[in-house]
């Protein structure tokens, strides 16, 4: 019987390795999507400040003109 629970060790322990290394690759790789997504909304967020300035500039100006 305590053959048979080694053996089953041994085997049952590789396939929870593998699920742990699987689950730790993915985390790793949804932090860094998570960083990505994070700087492209704050990127996003302030070409919008930005060109909204760009807006009010140009109105101003016309609204100087005419």
């Amino acid at each position: 019987m305590e053959h048979v629970i080694e053996i089953g060790m041994s085997l049952i322990t590789p396939g929870i390795l593998a699920i742990v290394g699987f689950l730790w690759r993915v985390n790793s790789k949804l932090t860094a999507l998570e960083k990505n997504v994070e700087a492209n909304s704050h990127r996003i967020s302030s070409n919008s400040h930005k060109l909204s300035q760009h807006f009010d500039k140009a109105f101003t100006i016309r609204k100087d003109t005419s």
